[in-house]
């Protein structure tokens, strides 16, 4: 409320009755606000509202801030968190990995071991004790063809009455002749069947060595994304090893060392034949001399086979 009024300055006054119901003095035009805020000139009136539109500005651009701020460090804590939380993972799957690369690698060593020490048996010396056994069952044979063999030669040697001379030794020593070529030839054969047996050794190891590097690698190379995955996938792959080398023994048992010498027949047939003919031609020949030393009247007392 307001009463008219004025000053000699110029500055028109008047009354006015505030919120508070005392009668105020203030300036012309002065808001009913003015008066109950205790102001009484418009220039402070405008000046206080203009600092409170100035306050209320900051007050927003404040407010403003703060909120941005805050949603900043909201941001920056969720960063944070999130690229802790990345490193976490990324160092347990890290972890995972190397437990699954070093537990694959372990059983594949094992592995290769257990087959390793299946097949240590096979050492230089085993194949030379395979080689000496083939022999000694060559030789044997050979001895057992080479007495009867010698008894027979004997009895024909005796029965032409040639058994000491020169062409009987001469027959003898085709028998050695024999048995040397026999024996050569049985030394090729065992070196030949210890070659053989050698090569599948071998083989036989190299595919067991090649089945424990399959069942090593049966599962991805890629740890799982669990410690308990990585545990099941181990334990999968101990079991498809031990499936491969729980077999490695019942390979090399079936790998025999035992020779079998296929020695040939009747090794001296051929000498026996050979002396055969050979005194069948000498007792012909010595017959044959008989006769013409009787036909020229020099042998038997003079007398002529034909009695002329």
């Amino acid at each position: 409320m307001c009463f008219g009024g004025g000053s000699s300055s110029g500055t028109k006054y008047q009354y006015y009755i505030n919120s508070n119901g005392q009668t105020v003095a203030g300036e012309t035009g002065l808001p009913q606000a003015a008066i109950d805020q205790g102001y009484t000139t418009v220039a402070d009136w405008q000046y206080a509202e203009q600092n409170a539109v100035n306050d209320k500005s900051y007050k927003q651009t404040q407010d403003i801030s703060d909120k941005q701020n805050a949603y900043n460090e909201k941001v920056l804590q969720y960063t944070k968190d999130t690229d802790a939380e990345t490193k976490k993972q990324s160092q347990e799957q890290s972890d995972r990995q190397t437990t699954w690369d070093q537990g694959r690698a372990k059983l594949l060593s094992e592995g290769q071991q257990k087959v390793n020490d299946a097949f240590a048996q096979f050492t230089p010396d085993y194949f030379k004790g395979y080689t000496d056994k083939y022999l000694a069952q060559a030789a044997d044979d050979i001895a057992y063809q080479k007495l009867p063999a010698q008894k027979q030669m004997a009895f024909g040697l005796a029965r032409r009455g040639v058994i000491d001379s020169q062409s009987g030794i001469n027959q003898a020593g085709v028998i050695s002749e024999e048995e040397g070529r026999a024996l050569a030839k049985s030394t090729q054969d065992a070196t030949d069947s210890t070659n053989a047996l050698r090569s599948k050794v071998s083989n036989a190891k190299s595919n067991l060595l090649g089945e424990v590097l399959s069942a090593e690698s049966i599962g991805s190379p890629i740890a799982a994304g669990t410690t308990a995955g990585v545990t099941t996938n181990l334990d999968t792959t101990s079991k498809a090893i031990s499936g491969v080398t729980n077999s490695a023994g019942d390979v090399t048992a079936s790998i025999s060392g035992v020779p079998t010498v296929s020695t040939v027949s009747n090794i001296f047939g051929g000498a026996l034949s050979a002396a055969g003919s050979y005194l069948g031609g000498t007792q012909a020949a010595a017959g044959l001399n008989r006769y013409n030393t009787a036909l020229s009247g020099t042998g038997l007392s003079g007398t002529n086979p034909f009695g002329k």
